[in-house]
């Protein structure tokens, strides 16, 4: 039977769904829209449809499949295949692995989406060839995910590896949850967007004060930062720094191969890169900072699908 996995990376904003070969190759894919807050049963609907056209597209039916993996925001269990809660999406105890696998009519499993971009470098991106790394995606949140000797590391409760919720700053400010001065609440796009708007009312003359306060998002500080303005230029060097503190207390605690930084705000890696590196450094243990190398993520938008496919795989298999 084909080893093929039907691959969904669901987000806040959108599903991209992919057919994934067992080598973690994406053969066709496809994005769709989920909508805000949709109702769990109209988002299953949606990416078993999804996966449908992709298999029709394919050529394939879906019993030549070999199962398919959802790699969702959570908390979430990856054992029953509920998610917990999902603030972006509104949802609580959404049986989602389920109501896919009644869509498309085969073996569907839940990861958490940050485990599944980790183990998708792990296995074709920046992280390929160690066997002791961890992920940070900074995106909307900022995710995380830990491979130890070689294995996904997650925790007696499914929880381990959100290490997004590490707290850098406790005088700092909070985000989603109750856990003021955490990376999530000081390095996710969320956050560089709600300190630009701040820098800009404090800095009338900057760039940044230029944009209509709709225009505000990582891209366009970003943008401000590489034509010269400080005031954006200082917002990456503190998320940098900040960063860097993260990673040196994995590098003093885990003594970690590499650190991979993806999620949307990774495309700014020359803007904060610097800091992040000259922070950990600083911070981090001799031998574990000299022997912790952090990279930026290779496979972009498709770490998730082809991480989850491969995790699909190991769950099938009975390996996870």
């Amino acid at each position: 039977m084909s080893r093929d996995v039907i691959a969904f990376d669901l987000g806040g904003t959108n599903v991209r769904c992919g057919l994934v070969s067992e080598d973690g190759k994406i053969l066709v894919r496809a994005k769709h829209a989920v909508g805000k807050k949709p109702k769990p049963e109209d988002a299953a609907a949606q990416m078993a449809e999804m996966a449908k056209k992709l298999l029709k597209e394919a050529n394939k039916r879906h019993d030549e499949v070999a199962c398919a993996g959802i790699g969702s925001p959570g908390p979430l269990n990856s054992q029953t295949g509920i998610i917990v809660e999902t603030p972006n999406l509104g949802w609580k105890n959404v049986p989602l692995a389920k109501l896919v696998q009644d869509g498309i009519g085969i073996p569907t499993y839940l990861e958490n989406d940050a485990n599944s971009a980790c183990w998708g470098e792990y296995m074709r991106g920046a992280g390929k060839g160690t066997q002791t790394m961890f992920i940070l995606t900074l995106g909307t949140g900022v995710g995380g995910g830990l491979i130890l000797g070689g294995k996904l590391w997650k925790g007696i409760d499914d929880i381990a590896g959100h290490l997004g919720h590490i707290v850098v700053d406790p005088d700092g400010p909070k985000q989603v949850f109750d856990n003021p001065g955490s990376l999530e609440a000081l390095c996710s796009a969320t956050a560089l967007i709600r300190d630009a708007k701040a820098a800009a009312k404090e800095h009338p003359k900057s760039k940044l004060a230029k944009l209509a306060e709709d225009e505000v998002n990582g891209q366009t500080v970003a943008e401000c930062a590489e034509a010269g303005d400080k005031v954006a230029l200082d917002l990456f060097e503190r998320l940098g720094r900040h960063l860097g503190i993260a990673c040196a207390s994995f590098a003093n605690v885990l003594n970690p191969e590499a650190g991979v930084i993806g999620g949307g705000l990774a495309a700014s890696w020359k803007l904060f890169a610097p800091a992040m590196q000259k922070e950990m450094k600083r911070r981090a243990l001799g031998p574990a900072g000299a022997r912790l190398k952090l990279h930026q993520a290779k496979l972009g938008d498709d770490a998730g699908m082809t991480g989850v496919a491969g995790l699909a795989l190991l769950r099938l298999d009975g390996k996870l």
